[in-house]
């Protein structure tokens, strides 16, 4: 599985490095996003254990909080700065995508995933997984307005979307870490790593 996750990533980054191809790939964004999500679910250790609730509602809770703060964020500029929202995430609500609100919910297990196996601290609940989600952060920026997700005004990403990036993280893994959820999935460092080197590979490369 992992081989042909890789598969999918690599032909992702040609399709978007060929200006022919580009239009069509930008366009399966959203889908990519939607089969990482139900390969996840499909490797999740507690799937068809009984403990879907809670983990439910607090990921319910991720989507609405992180797309609501999405949607002031991009109508007010005050909370990342000033930017907008292009066609590459799909349908939009008052110029926001409803795709970011699942991006938050994606990245948020990946990260709280690759660290649950160790031992239950602030460090590997909180810390670490939401230095991961800055990172992650840091490479995605640069390669969003090539897909037409969002874009920033005069082309310039502020600091003040960092910062707000590693409060929000660090709010939902607190948030994920004070009730207890440990999403456990031998998938999410891989998936984690590959779309990593997606974005890193589509910024070295157009």
């Amino acid at each position: 599985m992992i081989r042909r996750i890789v598969i999918i990533y690599a032909v992702g980054v040609i399709g978007f490095t060929i200006p022919f191809t580009h239009g069509l790939f930008m366009m399966l964004t959203p889908l990519v996003l939607l089969l990482s999500l139900a390969l996840l679910y499909w490797y999740d250790h507690d799937r068809s254990r009984g403990r879907q609730g809670k983990r439910i509602l607090f990921y319910a809770f991720v989507f609405v909080a992180s797309f609501l703060v999405e949607m002031w964020g991009v109508n007010s500029g005050v909370v990342f700065g000033s930017y907008l929202y292009g066609s590459g995430l799909g349908v939009k609500i008052a110029g926001t995508p409803l795709m970011i609100g699942l991006n938050w919910v994606l990245m948020i297990y990946l990260t709280s995933a690759i660290f649950t196996s160790l031992h239950r601290n602030v460090l590997n609940g909180i810390l670490f997984p939401s230095l991961l989600m800055v990172g992650y952060d840091l490479i995605l920026e640069q390669v969003a307005p090539k897909m037409d997700m969002w874009s920033w005004a005069n082309d310039r990403i502020p600091l003040q979307n960092y910062l707000m990036w590693g409060v929000l993280s660090l709010l939902f893994h607190t948030v994920r870490y004070l009730l207890i959820i440990g999403d456990r999935n031998r998938m999410a460092l891989p998936v984690y790593l590959v779309q990593f080197l997606f974005f890193l590979l589509i910024f070295l490369l157009n």
